[in-house]
């Protein structure tokens, strides 16, 4: 179990925002990032299992996976992720990310937003609903801050709008403060869950173009007449008609213009096709995809939530493919040149309890979290941060959700210190924290 003492030491890790380290970055970082992918796996990857092993410590703690060594000397993953370990002098490895929110909900709000959410760990995870008020999505904030001039999405997600075991819905996911305009352009897998339904932006046959721009016309010349104020739904009219048509997006989902080898190397599952649709958006010209792990196993398990079983999760459901789509994603943007100017994310709502329990799982666990990065700038091949010997709390450069979003926006080139409004016309900044110069050095 996890004494008295390490609890009490998480609750005092939660008071951090601004640690040594932690400052503003330098000018020539800001706005590094054309676009962005955010890998969100869902229920929350075990450190140890992953990204940071500990193989001398107990066998309660350290598990029966063996370690491999990766590009770069001295840093080991597990055996789960020879890919990732091929690519690591690619990756910037952040082994410190921490806060104390255990709720699948309010602590994927958190990690999303880069806010805290108002009712963490003061009550059970089904009260925790979307509200108008929620904090924007990063890629709502790119919606407002940086729109996309054209017919193409600034934000999209897919494959699923992440649900906590499939029944209430992650606040965080979409525009909150900002409107229902500020959502993602959200794509679904089919059922079978096999590949994606094409997104209707197709003209009906008997709609021309002519007549579609028309009809566009004669609803501004109404607006301005009757003197609308230009609100959600208007917003949504604009969205409508810049889609409709898009050959780039259209092309987008076409996931067969790309080579069967290609297609095979991100994997045969549906994280790994959403991560090969996510770059072809991005190619497309939208600014940030979102791919959420998606809901498909047992009870005890749906997603990254190893509560039981979690060693069999992992060998068969989570980690292969997972390792497979991260790492061609890697390669894949780096031989188009689009790393350089791209930001990858892959992080999930926390880590998961140090020491294994009676059913072979890992329990929630905000202490301590391992997240990848790459891209933008960033420095490749490198480890920031570190944890004690049983993978419990960082013990060097502890990252707060705050900072680690401050981070991200200031490589999209969003200021942090811009300003929010609430429904009341109070202002609230973007974002709390200040850019993590570690990551930017």
């Amino acid at each position: 179990m996890i004494r008295r003492r390490e609890v009490l030491q998480l609750g005092a890790l939660a008071a951090l925002t601004h640690v040594p380290g932690i400052a503003a970055a330098s000018a020539g970082s800001f706005g590094r990032a054309k676009r962005c992918m955010l890998l969100f796996l869902t229920g929350g990857p075990p450190q140890l299992d992953t990204f940071d092993p500990k193989p001398d410590a107990p066998a309660e703690f350290r598990g029966e996976l063996k370690t491999i060594p990766t590009r770069i000397s001295g840093i080991r993953f597990t055996e789960l992720f020879p890919r990732l370990a091929a690519q690591n002098d690619k990756l910037c490895l952040v082994r410190s990310v921490t806060h104390r929110d255990t709720v699948h909900t309010s602590a994927g709000y958190t990690m999303l937003t880069g806010v805290d959410h108002p009712l963490a760990n003061t009550t059970t995870a089904t009260t925790i609903k979307v509200t108008p008020n929620d904090h924007p999505h990063l890629g709502s904030l790119l919606s407002r801050y940086r729109p996309n001039r054209g017919p193409t999405p600034t934000f999209a997600s897919l494959p699923e709008y992440i649900r906590d075991d499939q029944i209430n819905d992650y606040p965080g996911q979409g525009g909150g403060l900002l409107g229902n305009s500020a959502d993602p352009f959200r794509l679904e897998a089919n059922a079978e869950r096999t590949e994606f339904d094409p997104p209707p932006i197709s003209l009906p046959p008997d709609v021309t173009a002519d007549r579609l721009a028309n009809r566009r016309r004669l609803r501004e010349q109404f607006n301005r007449v009757e003197q609308l104020d230009p609100g959600d739904a208007e917003a949504y009219y604009r969205q409508s008609f810049d889609l409709i048509g898009s050959a780039r997006l259209k092309s987008a989902f076409d996931l067969h213009r790309e080579s069967a080898r290609l297609r095979g190397a991100y994997g045969d599952h549906l994280f790994g096709r959403s991560c090969l649709l996510g770059r072809r958006l991005l190619e497309a010209g939208v600014s940030l995809v979102s791919v959420y792990w998606h809901y498909e196993g047992p009870k005890d398990s749906p997603v990254w939530d190893t509560h039981g079983k979690n060693f069999p999760h992992l060998r068969n459901r989570l980690a292969p493919p997972t390792d497979c789509a991260v790492a061609t994603l890697i390669a894949d943007l780096e031989a188009r040149g689009m790393l350089s100017d791209t930001l990858v994310i892959c992080m999930g709502e926390f880590g998961r309890t140090p020491k294994i329990n009676a059913l072979g799982g890992r329990d929630h666990w905000p202490g301590a979290q391992s997240i990848l990065l790459a891209g933008a700038g960033l420095a490749a091949g490198s480890v920031i941060g570190a944890t004690d010997r049983r993978g419990a709390f960082p013990t060097q450069e502890p990252i707060a959700p705050v900072d680690l979003t401050a981070t991200f926006l200031h490589l999209l080139g969003i200021s942090p210190k811009s300003e929010l409004h609430d429904r009341g016309g109070r202002p609230l900044p973007v974002c709390a924290g200040k850019p993590v110069t570690a990551l930017l050095r």
